[in-house]
């Protein structure tokens, strides 16, 4: 049996196959080694503008996703300081002695500069004082005028403050009556009278009117809405209020 005859082994072959494959990758790098520029050549310069895409696959989902990232920019190196030139040293030297020089008779003339920083503080404290309460003057000012509001509003508000007027001068009235004619009537004060005498008094006082405008019917303006209010409304108000101080002051004089 010769030798081309002899079978070979399936390991033998799979190793003359492995062989095979590195030689040729040895000579497929040696020939890209041959024909390729280093890296520190073939490298492109840093564009700190330039963005780079992030390819991310998801196999869970299969789905890939795109991310577009725009890298730092390259921080800065660190220079060492230039060393200074003897020009720059002398100009150094210069500078501080006339700043010492400066400084020195500014400490001399001390009080005479502490004295006029004092006056000038104080002129400025008198003036900030001035200014404060001419800002506070107008600043109360401002605040009466918007709380008095238009002349319609001032008007509304003196109608309300009359009608509630009218109304404590016809309280006061009605219990000055009630004394008054207590006393003319059985020469003793309303309080120590029974209540049959009283209730005579009362229908008296009664009877006078008075007892009307102390009644929360009569002040009404005061509860209305300020949109509801129109002229009409309070020119009938101060009317009322004006014949009920004549009403008043008729019964007084009884």
């Amino acid at each position: 049996m010769t030798t081309q005859d002899t079978p070979v082994s399936p390991f033998l072959e799979q190793q003359k196959r492995v062989m095979a494959q590195k030689e040729q990758l040895e000579r497929d790098l040696e020939q890209r080694q041959r024909y390729t520029l280093t890296p520190a050549a073939a490298e492109k310069p840093h564009d700190p503008k330039a963005k780079y895409e992030i390819v991310t696959f998801d196999a869970t989902n299969n789905k890939t996703t795109h991310r577009t990232i725009t890298p730092l920019p390259q921080p800065e190196r660190i220079r060492p300081a230039q060393p200074l030139s003897k020009n720059d040293l002398i100009e150094m030297l210069d500078a501080l002695r006339d700043d010492l020089a400066t400084e020195q008779e500014k400490f001399d003339r001390k009080d005479e500069l502490d004295a006029a920083a004092a006056n000038k503080r104080g002129q400025l404290i008198a003036t900030v004082n001035e200014l404060t309460a001419q800002l506070n003057a107008a600043k109360s000012e401002l605040d009466q005028l918007n709380r008095e509001g238009s002349v319609r509003d001032g008007w509304i508000e003196f109608a309300k403050r009359a009608e509630q007027r009218i109304t404590q001068i016809a309280t006061g009235a009605y219990g000055h009556l009630l004394e008054k004619f207590s006393q003319d009537r059985h020469e003793a004060p309303f309080s120590e009278l029974t209540d049959l005498l009283k209730e005579e008094i009362r229908f008296k006082v009664d009877r006078s009117g008075v007892r009307t405008f102390t009644q929360p019917s009569f002040a009404r303006l005061h509860a209305a809405p300020r949109e509801s209010i129109n002229n009409a409304r309070i020119e009938a108000t101060l009317e009322k209020v004006y014949t009920a101080t004549e009403k008043l002051e008729g019964a007084l004089e009884k």
